[in-house]
């Protein structure tokens, strides 16, 4: 499917939104992922083609690459891409379970970083549904240039069901959670963010006590404790 580029947005330090609109109608449910292409000279070992998270939500109809541009040969002609380009395409169609699951339990959403995206879309659409938030989201980051800031506080603000707490420049593990959540192991948690964070965190979670059955997982490749 073809994908025309409508608008590319800074959002803070060298973490870009580039907004594209479907050739066709986009059905997906908000947290999931595509795997787009982009052709372009001198590809390096990854090749030309991504999965990327959609922050947008399902009801703006559009697609929604939130990502870091980094020295990759693809995040580089993903920047320099003009608006109106058609040269990326969407070559498997959303995909995913890491999306809102209704639950009697407490719902935890702990975010590393870039990973804050489909959080981001779930959040976007249960609003635009007139739906709760009743959830804490846990969202950990290098450096207080924190994508979606100002949307996050506006919606704790508006929200009372909401709450945000941010852990920046420290390393997020068990101690920590266990100091901004007490009840973690009675919570459906979710998991998101660099993929080496999210398997190591999520090993310890389980080895803890966490149910698997209480832990959803969304992992970020080519990212890392330096670069999230």
């Amino acid at each position: 499917m073809i994908l025309k580029l409508i608008n590319k947005v800074h959002l803070t330090d060298n973490v870009y939104s580039f907004i594209f609109q479907p050739g066709e109608p986009l059905k997906m449910q908000a947290g999931q992922f595509v795997r787009v292409e982009l052709v372009h000279d001198n590809p390096d070992a990854e090749g030309t083609k991504r999965w990327f998270t959609n922050s947008a939500a399902p009801y703006e109809g559009i697609l929604q690459i939130t990502t870091r541009v980094t020295s990759s040969t693809f995040k580089k002609a993903l920047s320099n891409l003009a608006e109106g380009s058609e040269d990326l395409l969407l070559v498997e169609d959303p995909e995913g379970d890491f999306v809102w699951q209704s639950s009697k339990q407490a719902l935890v959403f702990i975010a590393g970083g870039i990973g804050i995206t489909p959080f981001y879309s779930m959040l976007k659409q249960r609003l635009h549904d007139n739906l709760n938030l009743a959830v804490t989201l846990i969202y950990a980051a290098r450096t207080d240039a924190i994508p979606f800031k100002d949307e996050l506080t506006k919606w704790q603000d508006s929200h009372p069901e909401f709450s945000v707490k941010y852990v920046i420049g420290e390393r997020l593990d068990l101690f920590k959670l266990g100091e901004l959540i007490p009840s973690l192991k009675q919570s459906l948690v979710y998991l998101s963010g660099p993929e080496e964070m999210v398997e190591a965190l999520g090993n310890d979670l389980v080895k803890d006590g966490l149910a698997e059955a209480q832990l959803k997982q969304d992992f970020f490749p080519n990212y890392n404790n330096l670069n999230y």
